[in-house]
């Protein structure tokens, strides 16, 4: 048993659920750039989610916390803070080399905060993917720079849902924090919240489509023999097929003939030649 906590209520509502399903979404894109980028998989989880005046919550933030604005484009600006020891977790998997220990009061490198950028963006750019609603959602990040209290955004008193988003990744879990107007909030995800069900399931453009990869089998033939023969087989010994080699072959996709071809080469690979298209 323990005293409930009011601001644990801010988790309990339809804000939360839809921010938890949002980042839920755009953790394959963040994970796809961080493959690209490390050689390793990464995943965006929601961490504690809680409210409090926007004086309180800078007041608890160290000076040497680096930060940045979201401007979520035709919405609302946003900040975006953590540790420097929060960074060097993230870096570690960049740079391939051991996370450092925490506690750890030397500033980022050049090199680090060009890096530390480059994870903002990323991250940036995968919840903008990530967005449910209808129409896109751009989100816009400056350069990182120390002390979130020059970033007067919003009035002291003003009250900030404060996100936490976890990043799992090689080197351990970084926290990102996100602050957000308690106010305005409710607006961006109205849709996404009350309309989810109503809107038009996306369509996949044609160039997307045409990306998809299909399986193509050419049976070459077959052959019924008896078990007894079977058990004899050595290497060596020739079966024959009931495949002609006066007729084409037919090949199929998802398990539908769909065209008819003969066997050859090409290079040094096996191939076969499509001599005719049977669903057109």
């Amino acid at each position: 048993m323990r005293p409930f906590d009011f601001r644990d209520i801010a988790a309990l509502d339809d804000t939360a659920v839809a921010i938890r399903t949002w980042i839920s979404k755009s953790t394959s894109f963040f994970s796809d750039y961080w493959v690209e980028a490390t050689g390793f998989s990464a995943k965006l989880d929601l961490g504690a989610i809680t409210t409090e005046s926007y004086d309180k919550i800078l007041s608890e933030i160290p000076r040497h916390d680096l930060c940045c604005v979201a401007e979520i484009k035709d919405r609302l600006p946003s900040v975006w803070y953590t540790s420097g020891d929060q960074f060097r977790i993230i870096l570690s998997d960049l740079l391939c080399l051991p996370p450092e220990d925490e506690g750890s009061d030397r500033d980022l490198s050049a090199i680090e905060t060009d890096l530390s950028n480059y994870f903002i963006n990323r991250v940036a750019e995968s919840i903008s993917r990530g967005w449910m609603g209808q129409g896109e959602l751009e989100i816009s990040v400056t350069d990182l720079e120390k002390d979130a209290r020059k970033l007067r955004l919003f009035r002291g008193k003003d009250l900030v849902t404060k996100v936490c988003i976890e990043i799992e990744c090689k080197g351990g879990t970084a926290t990102l924090n996100w602050l957000l107007p308690k106010q305005k909030l409710p607006a961006l995800l109205d849709e996404t919240v009350d309309n989810r069900a109503g809107a038009e399931p996306a369509k996949p453009s044609k160039e997307l489509i045409g990306q998809l990869p299909l399986d193509v089998v050419t049976m070459l033939g077959s052959a019924k023999i008896p078990m007894s023969d079977l058990a004899k087989l050595k290497p060596g010994e020739l079966i024959i097929l009931d495949q002609r080699i006066d007729e084409p072959m037919v090949s199929h996709v998802d398990g539908e003939p769909a065209f008819q071809c003969w066997a050859g080469r090409l290079g040094n690979k096996q191939a076969v030649q499509v001599s005719k298209c049977l669903n057109k």
